[in-house]
């Protein structure tokens, strides 16, 4: 732990390991204001697939009949990048199939915190740097239903990023469903005296790709929100920079396609010509070979096939 203390601004600085991961966390406390930060991630890799094929159906036994009723949940999530899911489903036919990929790295190097109050001024800048702790989820999913009632939800959230689907009260509901989100690295920045914290920016460098097409005979309740990388100090939250609700309620037929991302650069990029190929995500420029070593460090070779635009095309293909 680091501890500095000038009059009455306070920094506090932790970074702890244990086997079940890796965490670090700092706060910068003034007379008036507070601002924190929490990071957890772990070395990963999970694949899962699954196939779902027949009839929910009551049970009769000799002294009663046992209601039939199915359920599906599933969560996955390291370092704010998340992927939820639940089904529940009353008697009728059902068909489903589900594929999710995640994978993330913790690299070695420690997570570095700089202050700096230049002379003549009571501002003091806080830079928090160099956390390469990358994470992508690749998940895909259909559906069929026919029956008395299924309700069908999914979130997919990625560091103040997220979209959300919610299918209630259908009798009949089909989709099909692919998601890309991913994390390369975070820095962060504080500006504060010893009174306030005057700014406070959040700079994770993601990406968040989801399509769907659906035909519902409910309720489908539709949300997104992509989330500033600016700190409201008033409200202390992160506001909104695009987001949106929707409600339809009957038969439709209905497409969405939504990609976020973010990018910021690297703090120590003065070298524009080296460096111009690793500032942007790598689906956004030539996949795995644009990528730094250090970048690549962490998932291994034999990751290429996720970072070769493949993801990248299967999301943005009209």
């Amino acid at each position: 732990m680091i501890r500095r203390d000038w009059g009455i601004l306070l920094i506090v600085f932790a970074l702890s390991s244990n086997v079940c991961g890796v965490y670090w966390s700092s706060h910068v406390d003034t007379n008036s204001s507070h601002w924190s930060i929490y990071r957890e991630s772990s070395n990963i890799s999970f694949n899962l697939s699954s196939s779902v094929e027949g009839k929910i159906s009551s049970v009769e036994s000799r002294y009663r009949s046992l209601h039939p009723y199915q359920s599906y949940y599933e969560e996955v999530g390291t370092n704010d990048v998340r992927l939820k899911q639940r089904t529940n489903a009353l008697e009728g036919s059902y068909k489903s199939t589900d594929e999710i990929m995640m994978q993330s790295a913790v690299y070695p190097d420690e997570i570095e915190i700089t202050v700096d109050k230049p002379i003549g001024t009571d501002i003091y800048a806080i830079e928090y740097e160099n956390e390469q702790w990358p994470v992508i989820i690749k998940a895909s999913k259909t559906l069929a239903y026919s029956g008395r009632q299924i309700n069908d939800r999914d979130f997919e959230g990625n560091n103040g990023d997220f979209v959300g689907a919610y299918f209630l009260y259908n009798h009949e509901l089909s989709k099909e469903q692919r998601s890309v989100i991913w994390l390369q690295r975070m820095n962060a920045s504080v500006l504060a005296t010893n009174d306030t914290i005057l700014s406070a920016e959040f700079k994770p460098t993601k990406y968040l790709g989801y399509l769907i097409q659906v035909n519902t005979t409910g309720i489908a309740d539709l949300s997104y929100r992509q989330g500033d990388s600016q700190y409201d100090v008033k409200h202390k939250n992160y506001p909104a920079l695009s987001e949106g609700e929707e409600r339809y309620y009957g038969t439709y037929d209905l497409a969405r396609k939504i990609e976020m991302r973010s990018v910021f650069e690297r703090s120590d990029d003065t070298d524009a010509d080296e460096f111009s190929g690793y500032s942007w995500l790598p689906c956004c420029s030539s996949g795995w070979g644009d990528m730094s070593i250090p970048d690549q460090k962490g998932f291994g070779t034999s990751a290429k096939g996720i970072f070769d635009c493949t993801c990248y095309n299967e999301i943005t293909r009209a």
